[in-house]
């Protein structure tokens, strides 16, 4: 978890200083839309926090997923511990004669 952390602060890092050294104004177009020109930081420093909040969107959706099936799996758990099923007959080890 540490080292996740690190890398973090180092990405943001990077970012920023980026960001920092990228000011100048920029104008964005994107098929019929065309914005005013705004310094290239803030939209760096946009499309990375765009980034996050997207990351974050999909691991929320993951983790919700996987607590679903944590709590359906414990409920069949439970289930089998009250009522095991019946245990498989051996049969003779020389087979049938």
């Amino acid at each position: 978890m540490l080292w996740y952390l690190a890398a973090a602060a180092l990405i943001t890092l990077v970012i920023s200083v980026f960001a920092v050294q990228n000011s100048q104004p920029v104008t964005l177009k994107f098929l019929l839309w065309d914005l005013p020109p705004l310094p290239l930081v803030l939209i760096i420093l946009f499309s990375a926090a765009t980034g996050v909040l997207v990351t974050l969107l999909f691991s929320v959706a993951r983790q919700l997923r996987l607590n679903l099936q944590i709590r359906d799996l414990q409920s069949k758990l439970k289930q089998l511990e009250k009522n095991p099923p019946p245990a498989p007959e051996k049969s003779s080890p020389g087979g049938n004669t």
